[in-house]
């Protein structure tokens, strides 16, 4: 079968741009499976909060403390600040806190909650 270069250069050009469309989007795109009617929005139209639908796992990352998980529990609010950064939610699962030398455990059903300050530093704290 022969095709010819107008043919594979078409391709080609599709088969790029899909990849580059593919590429640039997924990282831009989340989802949260919020129940009917719980749903909180910012002016600005970000998710201010809602009842989670399922359970959840969010991963937050940061080039000087690397990433955390937190595994949010359906049927209970998940809430994020004005620029879609996640705030809190109750926990699905046990989830261990590095504090200097030492080692928290944050039980499952506790609430965590997540800030970040203005000079990039995290902090996450849990309660009962």
């Amino acid at each position: 079968m022969k095709f010819s270069s107008k043919v594979l250069a078409v391709l080609t050009s599709t088969f790029g741009l899909f990849s580059i469309n593919f590429a640039v989007s997924l990282p831009a795109q989340a989802s949260v499976v919020c129940e009917p009617g719980t749903i909180s929005n910012y002016s600005n139209g970000s998710l201010a909060s809602c009842i989670l639908g399922q359970d959840t796992t969010v991963q937050v990352s940061s080039p000087s403390s690397g990433s955390s998980n937190f595994y949010c529990q359906a049927q209970q609010f998940i809430s994020f600040d004005d620029k879609a950064q996640f705030q809190s939610c109750q926990l699905s699962q046990e989830i261990q806190l590095i504090k200097g030398n030492s080692i928290e455990i944050c039980p499952a059903e506790y609430k965590v909650y997540f800030s970040v300050s203005t000079d990039g530093i995290q902090s996450i704290t849990c309660s009962p």
